[in-house]
């Protein structure tokens, strides 16, 4: 079996087959910036990257031939001040846009469907979580399901009277790979380093 693994370098990313020493297919990024974390969800890429201004963007593409799906700027997918944490039901990443806004995007075609804001008090703080078939935000005090199909919220008190809110410290529902549950109990910036992917999965290290 060939050693194969994805790498990344300013302007680009690239598959690279180490064994027979060439590359597969090379994807290019925005001009100037510079991959700093890529993560895997079955065939699709998503790289991280950033220019020296401090700008950031997010792209996505198919691992198999190396094909840019989207990108987008930072801003425009979720707010500086919360890290991008998507989680997947039926080719869709959710997502918390901000501390008040959930958002779901097409892993596909990178089309945001919707950014919705709900009510929440200022203390109140919550994570997102997909149980079965179903998408909530939950908190210390309460719970909310989501209508995936508009982003609409409704309190769901089950959840709350089946655990003690209080006592949980974290969580992990459905649809979220390993690099976005570290994120949620570690969330970092993008900016530190590169990381690379290989044989199908996301890894780390240091340029």
């Amino acid at each position: 079996m060939n050693k194969i693994a994805i790498f990344g370098k300013k302007g680009s990313i690239a598959k690279y087959d180490l064994t027979e020493n060439k590359p597969l297919w090379v994807g290019n990024i925005a001009s100037g910036y510079k991959p700093n974390i890529i993560g895997q969800y079955e065939d699709y890429l998503i790289v991280f990257s950033s220019v020296w201004t401090g700008s950031k963007m997010i792209h996505c593409f198919d691992q198999n031939n190396g094909e840019r799906l989207w990108s987008h700027n930072q801003e425009i997918l979720h707010s500086s001040m919360i890290p991008f944490i998507p989680h997947t039901f039926e080719d869709h990443m959710y997502y918390m846009a901000s501390s008040k806004e959930i958002a779901k995007m097409s892993w596909k075609t990178g089309k945001i469907l919707y950014r919705k804001r709900f009510k929440k008090s200022f203390f109140n703080q919550y994570t997102l979580v997909i149980i079965s078939d179903e998408v909530f935000l939950v908190s210390k005090k309460n719970a909310l399901v989501v209508n995936k199909q508009t982003g609409e919220t409704e309190p769901y008190k089950e959840l709350s009277e089946q655990l003690n809110l209080k006592e949980i410290s974290t969580m992990l529902g459905n649809g979220v790979s390993f690099m976005s549950s570290i994120y949620l109990t570690h969330p970092q910036p993008y900016t530190d380093g590169g990381t690379y992917g290989g044989d199908g999965g996301g890894g780390g290290g240091g340029e």
